[in-house]
């Protein structure tokens, strides 16, 4: 019998992390509190490397942890506005995954602590986040200024600079979003292609995202679905998202017109 190909590295690292996320959803039964806890959990299992520093600071109005680690380019920012679906992650646990950004872009990365559904239902998530935007952009050159996000912090980063560049308000310079969370309708092969392989999102997860976050709202809206959006006049949009993932469609392709 011939032995099986070993796996690449980067398969390893990606069956790890689907293993991880698996653990902290469970078996679909736990508690809005409890997933809370697993997920910050698992984002801090890999402490902070020596010599990061951590600081509250409030940025429009809105709390936020600036991670530094490392020399600074300049006066170079990164707001990273976490994931979570919208009702999960906090900038407790995205303070390791801070530091890493933090140190490879020689930046100090910015998490807005937005307020999250149920108890916060849209668009408090979406107001939060243009007004730590609003106020980033207003203390610092638009130049300096890198914008970010995973999940439902990349599909908020969206929404977010949708609606700066709608009033006319400064841009940052660059913009990168990770598996972002950019259509609530599922409109994509990939929400029910990847459903039984993705252990995050599926068609039935995005649905209940949707009832808690949007509370019957349109899901079509640009504001919560920025697949929907025109994204001319946005800075350069670096956008990443993996084949085996239910939101990879989100990121790659326009949806279907209305009939």
């Amino acid at each position: 019998m011939t032995e099986p190909e070993p796996l690449a590295a980067e398969d390893v690292a990606l069956r790890r992390a689907e293993a991880a996320f698996a653990a902290v959803f469970g078996d679909g039964t736990l508690s809005l509190a409890q997933l809370r806890h697993n997920l910050d959990a698992m984002m801090l299992e890999a402490p902070l490397p020596s010599g990061v520093t951590v600081t509250e600071e409030v940025a429009g109005g809105v709390p936020c942890l600036r991670v530094v680690a490392g020399p600074v380019a300049g006066d170079r920012v990164l707001v990273w506005f976490h994931g979570g679906g919208y009702v999960m992650g906090s900038p407790h646990g995205y303070r390791a995954a801070a530091a890493v950004l933090a140190e490879t872009l020689g930046a100090a990365v910015l998490l807005p602590d937005y307020r999250l559904a149920p108890e916060y239902p849209f668009p408090a998530a979406l107001d939060d986040a243009g007004r730590v935007l609003e106020a980033v952009l207003a203390a610092n050159r638009p130049e300096d200024v890198l914008v970010g996000g995973d999940s439902a912090g990349g599909g908020l980063a969206l929404a977010a600079l949708s609606g700066a560049r709608d009033r006319g308000a400064a841009l940052p310079a660059a913009v990168v979003v990770v598996s972002p969370l950019a259509d609530f309708t599922g409109s994509g092969a990939s929400v029910t292609e990847n459903s039984g392989i993705d252990p995050v999102i599926s068609a039935r997860a995005l649905r209940g995202l949707a009832t808690s976050y949007l509370r019957g709202h349109d899901l079509r809206d640009p504001r919560a679905s920025p697949v929907f959006d025109d994204f001319d006049g946005l800075p350069p949009i670096l956008f990443l998202a993996s084949e085996r993932e239910a939101l990879r469609d989100g990121s790659r392709q326009r949806p279907p017109s209305p009939s």
